[in-house]
C-alpha cells in the first residue's frame, strides 16, 4: 500500500517541515539517592527526582531534505500522543542521523535529536 498520509504527525527542524513516518520520543529525569551512608540493612533506598531532564526523539521520514548536525536549531512536533506540546519553543541537535535510498525508490530517513531545555 502506498504511503499517503503521516497521521497527523509534523516534525519541524531549524523552520524546515519534515513529511514524518514515525516519531518516538524518550524522556527521562535525574535523580538522587538520599539513603544515609549507614543504611540499615534490608532498608530501601530513598530517591528523589532530580532537576536534570532530558528528552530524545528518533524520526523517520521520507524525503531527500536532511536535518543539520552540530547545530543547535529550533524543534517542532506536532501530532496525536507524541508528546508534541512539550517542545513547543526548545531547541535541539541532532545527534545521529541515517539516509537510505534505492533505484527506483523514495529516499527515507532516520534521525536522532537531543532536546536542549534552554
Amino acid at each position: 500500500m502506498p504511503f499517503e498520509t503521516s497521521q497527523g504527525i509534523t516534525f519541524k527542524f531549524n523552520g524546515i517541515t519534515y513529511t514524518a513516518t514515525s516519531v518516538a520520543v524518550s524522556r527521562t529525569q535525574g535523580e538522587f539517592d538520599i539513603s544515609s551512608v549507614d543504611q540499615a540493612k534490608g532498608e530501601f533506598r530513598r530517591i528523589r527526582s532530580g532537576k536534570i531532564k532530558s528528552s530524545e526523539i528518533k524520526v523517520d521520514w521520507i524525503g531527500g531534505t536532511i536535518p543539520a548536525t552540530k547545530l543547535v536549531c529550533p524543534i517542532e512536533v506536532t501530532g496525536t500522543n507524541v508528546g508534541a506540546a512539550d517542545f513547543s519553543g526548545y531547541s535541539a541537535v541532532c545527534t545521529g542521523l541515517t539516509i537510505t535510498g534505492a533505484a527506483g525508490d523514495i529516499i527515507k530517513g532516520s534521525a536522532t535529536f537531543k532536546v536542549s531545555y534552554n
